[in-house]
């Protein structure tokens, strides 16, 4: 027999078969365990821990306190700034804000891409490195900076998200989280609805950087599907991201709502104009709807300066009516 080998009878025969026995070893390798209890124990809690250091949220309310309750709010609906890049046209933007910022009865809801923000990990959009002058962590301190001082005013109804924000993400980071933390206005970081209530009435915002059925031939459409989706309470529907600009006032169901694409102030995009997107001229961003305290009433404006107009107009109507009905002092 040879060495190492055993013999086995295979059948009744007696018929005798060579093997050699297999080969085992003993180990002390470490069996892991695996307590699904305890680890979805671990994953509710993490949730939970998670949920409560969020800044974002889905809903929100705003009551507003004008400086002239009897005349409408006139709400700047910002989108898409994109501060940092070199193709932003930064005068059209601070006229606009400033206009918002000093103005009475004027309020700002800002819905995503504030800041360019390019980064080296943005894949084939990386490009747009390259026309940021100041990096993404100046951009973020400026658009803090400035926008922290409307918050300051009470000015600031909301903030949505942006993809370029977002790419803040890719580092670890949430932009609301690391720049909005010490705002006062909600955010809602995944869009939602914020509600204003301003005198007798309420108006209910739906806001989102984007939302599925853009269309370049019909750019409210995706307004329309958010509406029908996901908000169907919503009086106004506020989107941007696609940099085109339109205002729609339309009816489902026999109510009134008035649908917004936000426009731009990054006018000069080169990258849209060369991958087919179509260029930004007269897309500039500024249309403000004003929303009347004792009424149920959306009246657009599409510049800024339409609605600064309307505003004036009213406070010099407002003036002499007071001075015509003023008593006359014996």
């Amino acid at each position: 027999m040879k060495e190492g080998f055993k013999t086995l009878i295979i059948d009744p025969q007696g018929t005798e078969k060579l093997i050699k026995p297999r080969q085992t070893f003993e180990a002390n390798k470490k069996i892991p365990i695996i307590d699904e209890a305890s680890m979805m124990a671990h994953l509710i809690e993490a949730r939970k821990i998670y949920r409560e250091m969020e800044v974002g949220q889905r809903e929100a309310t705003v009551d507003l306190k004008t400086p002239y309750p009897d005349l409408p709010a006139y709400v700047w609906l910002n989108t898409d700034d994109h501060l940092g890049s070199v193709l932003t046209d930064y005068e059209s933007f601070m006229r606009d804000f400033n206009t918002v910022k000093n103005r009475p009865n004027f309020y700002l809801i800002s819905n995503g891409d504030e800041v360019d923000n390019f980064m080296i990990t943005a894949g084939k959009a990386v490009t747009g490195v390259y026309e940021n002058p100041l990096n993404p962590q100046q951009q973020a301190l400026m658009f803090q900076k400035m926008f922290k001082g409307m918050d300051d005013l009470d000015k600031i109804i909301a903030f949505s998200f942006g993809n370029h924000n977002q790419w803040l993400r890719g580092a670890g980071y949430k932009f609301e989280n690391t720049w909005l933390q010490d705002f006062k206005a909600p955010v809602l970081n995944c869009g939602g609805v914020v509600t204003i209530k301003y005198g007798s009435q309420e108006y209910k915002v739906a806001i989102s950087h984007m939302h599925w059925g853009s269309s370049k031939l019909n750019p409210t459409n995706a307004c329309k599907r958010m509406l029908e989706h996901d908000y169907p309470e919503a009086d106004i529907i506020f989107l941007g991201h696609t940099h085109q600009k339109e205002v729609l006032h339309f009816n489902r169901a026999g109510k009134d709502h008035v649908g917004v694409i936000g426009g731009t102030y990054k006018t000069s995009d080169e990258f849209g104009s060369e991958h087919g997107y179509g260029s930004c001229r007269g897309n500039i961003g500024g249309i403000t709807l004003a929303i009347f305290p004792d009424t149920k009433k959306i009246v657009p404006f599409y510049s800024i300066q339409e609605a600064e107009e309307d505003l004036l107009l009213r406070l010099e109507v407002k003036d002499k009516h007071e001075t015509l009905h003023k008593p006359i002092s014996k």
